[in-house]
């Protein structure tokens, strides 16, 4: 009794210590934007219960402090977050989907331009007379009395140099992608200190009357030297430049002789024959490498059931091949995720003849065409 609750109690702990890495990968953006509602919720729950809304059993209408200038309610920030989306989109699906994302963003940002001409359009001009009604006076440069500016930041530069450190790890997958996740909350925790420390330091004013705006901030080198090192060790870990040991091939030996019968490829493979050697036998082979199949063109056997060898070359990298018709059903898919480096033999059923494509289900740009005949 107790052994078999022991071996039950091991079986349940393996699901934790040793997880499928592919899957935890793909629930990725799945967690990104919970994140991204839980916040917005929150946000949207601050704003509704910020301040004294009520006095007595009326709410009290908000008041523009005078010679503030205040533009009115805009859809042109979430148009803008929209284009994003498309365009981050489309960087990952590639083909037409990129440059729909790009002229969504485009379109959305010209709107959100021309909304702010017209609002600059109608502040009024200051005359010879002194400024006009609801102009912005400015005193010796400072800002009008209880109006908190904060001073200048790095932080919006360094949130899009994260992000964009991101958006290329969705590109390129594995460490890519982790690195990059990494970069975008070092950044945006660092933009959330800083907020902190204004919103601290607008309280002091209210109790001090002196507002401290730390004047020109200092280059934030610690910050760039932290990213510097994470994009390099993104590139050493995606382009393999440092050597892995488990890599098919990368012990032999100066001068090895090929394996008897080794020059000869498998059908359809459309691979060298110097890769012959550490592969099994297969009718078909398709080789993935740098987040690309290099075999771009395979021949299937048709009417008839075949094995297919899958050489995932990408250390640390989880891919599989999904055979679709042309209507994009699904035809064949390897399961589970293979991480490279590693090959796997798999048996396909028999396909009618025609034209099909196989996909990577976690790099959507890693295509190829296939024919069966």
């Amino acid at each position: 009794m107790i052994e078999e609750l022991w071996s039950g109690l091991i079986a349940f702990s393996a699901t934790f210590v040793t997880p499928d890495w592919g899957a935890l990968v793909l629930l990725i953006p799945f967690g990104l934007a919970a994140i991204g509602f839980l916040y917005l919720t929150w946000t949207v729950y601050r704003f509704a219960t910020a301040g004294p809304t009520r006095r007595g059993k009326r709410r009290m209408a908000p008041v523009t402090p005078a010679g503030i200038h205040m533009p009115g309610p805009s859809f042109a920030p979430l148009l803008a977050a929209v284009g994003t989306f498309f365009l981050v989109f489309g960087m990952v699906a590639g083909g037409i989907w990129l440059w729909v994302g790009a002229a969504i963003l485009v379109v959305t940002l010209l709107y959100w331009g021309r909304e702010e001409m017209r609002n600059f359009d109608h502040v009024p001009a200051g005359g010879a007379a002194g400024a006009a009604i609801g102009a912005l006076p400015a005193p010796r440069g400072t800002p009008p009395e209880g109006v908190h500016i904060p001073p200048p930041s790095f932080r919006p530069l360094l949130v899009a140099i994260g992000f964009t450190a991101l958006v290329a790890g969705m590109i390129i997958g594995g460490w890519g992608l982790f690195l990059g996740l990494i970069a975008l909350v070092l950044t945006l925790l660092g933009w959330l200190w800083d907020a902190r420390r204004e919103y601290v330091a607008v309280e002091d004013a209210d109790r001090t009357g002196h507002l401290d705006l730390g004047g020109a901030p200092a280059w934030p080198k610690a910050t760039f030297a932290i990213l510097a090192i994470i994009v390099l060790a993104a590139l050493v870990l995606t382009t393999q430049v440092v050597p892995d040991a488990s890599a098919p091939g990368a012990s032999a030996a100066p001068g090895a002789s090929a394996a008897p019968g080794a020059s000869g490829a498998p059908a359809g493979g459309g691979t060298t024959a110097s890769a012959a050697p550490s592969l099994p036998a297969a009718d078909v082979l398709v080789t993935a490498e740098n987040v690309v199949f290099t075999t771009a063109d395979i021949s299937l056997p048709a009417g008839r059931a075949f094995t297919l060898a899958f050489d995932n070359r990408d250390s640390g990298v989880p891919h599989d091949v999904v055979i679709k018709d042309g209507s994009g059903a699904v035809v064949y898919k390897t399961e589970p995720l293979l991480t490279g480096p590693a090959v796997v033999v798999y048996d396909v059923p028999a396909i009618t003849p025609g034209q099909y494509t196989f996909v990577c289900t976690v790099h959507p740009n890693m295509q190829g065409t296939a024919t069966a005949q």
